[in-house]
């Protein structure tokens, strides 16, 4: 059978399918950026007013390559109300200052918030330090806190909790004195949150920490999400949670392995309007 023509041809076209995936995998979808537009309406803003959002999560930044170059791209030419940041923006510390030079470029984004993440936590910087040089940025960092924007019409509650995954979330804490009149958005790394938010009033929940499973495999689903069994359907996407949306996105970079399949990196573009 070995010296079978046809079952030499069959060999080799399976070792081609393969390898061509793999190097898809780590080559061509890992850098391979989709911009995803969610439009959610609230009655707590005018109908004629609107607020525009760039999400990004899990950058996970090693250099500012041609991934990095295409999102600052965007940002530039959505030009959002605010940028906000869900987690993992680092994995190692020593990775730090190209984090800086990404957050430099996107500058002019008049507001830039920014949560932490486990691999913040895990990344061996001094925390202290890194919120105090995020600052000097012109970014907010939340850390069971929160931020109020005022305009003329409308109002929002920016509200920031730390990582979730390893038990460093206080969402009592990051809600003291927030305006209960205004559109309320949470900012956490995981869905794991979910479990806090019952009668809380909150109306939008952004989040990431899963990669969207990062391999997707055909009829299982996502190959590696790092949450217990019961968020496995959260792996990404929009949600409804009791009052609440939940929108987890896929994140920018990756972990443990520099993979992708069938689970591009996401910018998500979240338009809030009045109805």
């Amino acid at each position: 059978m070995i010296g079978d023509p046809v079952f030499k041809r069959i060999l080799g076209l399976i070792l081609i399918t393969v390898v061509g995936l793999a190097l898809y995998a780590f080559l061509v979808e890992p850098r391979w950026v989709e911009i995803v537009e969610i439009t959610i309406e609230t009655e707590k803003i005018p109908k004629d007013s609107k607020i525009k959002i760039v999400q990004l999560s899990d950058l996970h930044i090693h250099e500012i390559g041609d991934r990095e170059k295409y999102v600052l791209k965007v940002i530039e030419e959505i030009n959002p109300d605010l940028v906000v940041i869900t987690g993992d923006l680092i994995d190692d510390k020593k990775n730090v200052d190209k984090l800086y030079s990404f957050l430099r470029n996107i500058s002019h984004v008049k507001r830039i918030y920014v949560i932490l993440g486990n691999w913040d936590h895990w990344s061996g910087i001094d925390l202290n330090e890194y919120i105090r040089d995020l600052e000097a940025l012109g970014v907010t960092v939340l850390v069971n806190s929160n931020d109020v924007i005022t305009e003329d019409t409308f109002c929002l509650n920016i509200v920031g909790v730390d990582d979730p995954h390893t038990g460093r979330a206080n969402l009592e804490k990051a809600l003291t004195g927030i305006k209960s009149d205004c559109y309320t958005l949470l900012l956490a790394h995981s869905p794991e949150i979910i479990d806090k938010i019952a009668k809380k009033n909150i109306d939008l929940i952004l989040t990431g920490h899963t990669h969207g499973g990062q391999v997707i495999l055909p009829i299982y689903g996502p190959l590696f999400l790092p949450v217990e069994e019961k968020y496995r359907k959260y792996s990404s996407g929009l949600f409804k949670i009791g009052n609440s949306t939940l929108y987890v996105n896929r994140g920018l970079g990756t972990s443990i392995l520099p993979v992708r399949f069938l689970c591009r990196p996401e910018i998500t573009v979240i338009k809030i309007v009045g109805k």
